[in-house]
């Protein structure tokens, strides 16, 4: 089943790469301003991620609904606005990830515009029908995570995350470049038994920069970037009042980018680091659902903290995922949350099986059970194959009776 899911998610991913007509090479923008997008990780929050991967072979799906408001204003010098190619936003983000070995993951992530309208009058060097179109579709990614450093019981962790993305989507969206883009970030988190601190720090090349609005308008050169992030998780598992079961993950972190050329950063190189500089403040509260917690709503908000393009003014996210995993790690038939040891596989010999833990030595008389003939009952050490581990014969003594004379 897990297979031919795969196989499906890559054969679609395919047809939307190469279906011609698709991109549209010279619409104007061309140019994917998103400054928020889900990870495929099926235990992310809204903007940060652990290091760790989710496990061998393990399938996740999810789906991201989201309403932003003003993500595309244009302003005059002095910041007042004159009009609005994205006033209102709803879109919808589906995904889906593999877990690669004890330490990789894979995954595809593909938005879809639900209804978008502007307001105001936009030149068509802005836009190039005039107007962005009410619904369409984004750039599909293709997402990888390897764990450097695993930090399940805390401690440091340490994650490598790639993304590339291919233009599968409207070239007047502001969700669709012309040329695929490559992003690679290292990604390091903090953690301890109820808070993690995480940061993350990465760049982002386009094959093809873009002038936008055109040149005629005094467009900027949207170029290469460097995304980032920071933030904190907070398990409020301990404050049994408020999370007796342990379901919620509460969530604060910054995140953005820096233009990284020909435009650069702090106001270097080409003008317009500003349009380039998205900042924004989330806040979200992660619920597990299911007895094993394989299910989750994510309830986030999004916050703008400038005027850069891409940044709105406000962003809603409601997130909803579950996980396909078997609970039972070692293969031996007793659920993780029921087995003792969850990575060793119970050794089913008759001799307290339900404990989950194979038992090398039953009756701990020092003679392992694959060399005991006696398993369950104490003994000692024997030169006989057949007798070792058994209790020793006990042997009468001689009788000593005087001889007849």
């Amino acid at each position: 089943m897990r297979s031919r899911t795969v196989a499906l998610a890559i054969h679609c991913a395919l047809a939307f790469t190469f279906a011609p007509g698709v991109a549209v090479a010279d619409a104007v923008p061309s140019l994917d301003v998103r400054t928020w997008a889900p990870s495929v990780d099926p235990r992310a929050n809204l903007v940060l991620e652990p290091p760790s991967s989710p496990g061998p072979w393990l399938v996740s799906m999810s789906a991201w609904l989201r309403y932003e408001n003003d993500s595309v204003t244009l302003r005059e010098p002095s910041g007042a606005v004159y009009a609005r190619p994205v006033e209102d936003l709803s879109a919808v983000d589906l995904a889906m990830s593999l877990g690669l070995g004890a330490r990789g993951l894979v995954g595809l992530r593909l938005p879809f515009v639900l209804e978008e309208h502007g307001s105001g009058s936009v030149a068509t060097s802005y836009v190039s029908s005039g107007t962005v179109p009410t619904s369409s579709i984004g750039d599909l990614s293709l997402l990888g995570k390897g764990t450097l450093i695993d930090n399940d019981r805390g401690g440091l962790g340490l994650a490598a995350l790639g993304e590339v993305t291919f233009p599968t989507g409207s070239g007047t969206s502001f969700m669709g470049e012309s040329e695929p883009t490559v992003t690679a970030r290292m990604l390091a988190d903090l953690s301890v038994r109820v808070a993690s601190v995480q940061a993350s720090l990465g760049y982002t090349v386009r094959t093809s920069h873009v002038e936008w609005p055109t040149a005629a308008s005094g467009g900027i050169v949207f170029g290469n970037s460097i995304p980032w992030t920071f933030g904190v998780v907070l398990r409020p598992a301990l404050l049994r009042s408020i999370d007796p079961d342990g379901r919620h993950t509460w969530e604060a972190a910054l995140h953005g980018s820096l233009p990284g050329g020909p435009v650069g950063p702090f106001g270097l190189g080409q003008p317009g680091s500003a349009a380039e500089s998205p900042a924004l403040l989330a806040v979200s509260d992660r619920i597990a659902i299911g007895h094993y917690h394989d299910g989750f709503v994510l309830l986030g908000v999004d916050v703008g903290l400038d005027h850069a393009i891409g940044v709105p003014s406000f962003r809603a996210v409601i997130g909803l995922g579950v996980r396909f995993a078997d609970h039972d790690k070692d293969g031996d038939g007793i659920p993780d949350d029921e087995d003792q040891c969850p990575d060793l596989a119970e050794d089913r010999d008759g001799f307290e099986d339900a404990d989950g833990c194979p038992d090398a030595d039953n009756d701990d008389d020092g003679i392992i059970d694959a060399e005991d003939a006696c398993p369950n009952v104490p003994g000692v050490r024997s030169p006989d194959r057949r007798k070792n581990g058994c209790p020793a014969e006990v042997i009468p003594p001689r009788e000593t009776a005087e001889p007849i004379k």
